[in-house]
């Protein structure tokens, strides 16, 4: 069973990404929150948990073996959970996140049907289904709301990299911290892919 992946991230695509490591290239399929949070990181070095199933009809004789890839523990355990409800398949809940996971906790833990009928994948009767059987099991999946940093004046380049981190789905009080953390290691970090980089690194670091 492969369960996490370290290695070169060769190219990003849109459901997949290619992560070389020791010589071998391993195809991952990856949500589209996911493949837009990897996206400024393609050509270094970055750690995926990973979900190895096989895909096919087991009936079958033909069964093709897939690697699903996450940034963190936390999305693989929503994963596993999502897939759990009634008619989510793997490929069916790596589509419905769309969105980060902590916001997908919150909609389910309200009842937002409205949201999660708006996920690809996703009807009503589904996203009910959904509330029905998760609503309640969100807590280790939302996020805190922690005081934003004292307020600074950020840079041109980190306005861009706080804009790009929020629209990718981010809370702007945790992106803001991220950036200040990787100001404080690197002062030399001066363009907004860089500083989106560093910002993704001490999330991931820090477990955030």
């Amino acid at each position: 069973m492969i369960c996490r992946l370290t290695g070169r991230l060769a190219t990003v695509g849109e459901d997949a990404v290619v992560l070389e490591l020791g010589g071998v290239a391993y195809e991952v399929l990856v949500s589209a929150a996911t493949s837009a949070a990897l996206r400024p990181l393609c050509g270094g070095e970055v750690t995926l948990f990973t979900v190895h199933y096989f895909e096919g009809n087991p009936a079958g004789a033909h069964l093709v073996p897939r690697l699903i890839g996450f940034l963190d523990e936390a999305d693989r355990a929503f994963f596993h959970l999502f897939t759990r409800v009634k008619g989510v398949s793997s490929r069916r809940a790596l589509r419905a996140m769309a969105l980060p996971t902590h916001q997908l906790a919150a909609a389910i833990d309200a009842g937002d049907l409205g949201l999660l009928t708006s996920l690809p994948e996703i009807g009503r009767k589904t996203a009910a289904q959904i509330v029905t059987e998760l609503r309640g099991r969100m807590t280790p999946f939302l996020r805190a709301s922690p005081a934003p940093p004292p307020a600074t004046e950020l840079t041109e380049a980190q306005r861009i990299a706080l804009d790009i981190l929020v629209r990718w789905g981010d809370r702007r009080a945790d992106a803001q911290r991220w950036l200040a953390a990787a100001v404080e290691a690197d002062p030399s970090l001066t363009e907004p892919e860089a500083l989106v980089r560093a910002a993704y690194r001490i999330r991931d670091a820090r477990g955030a």
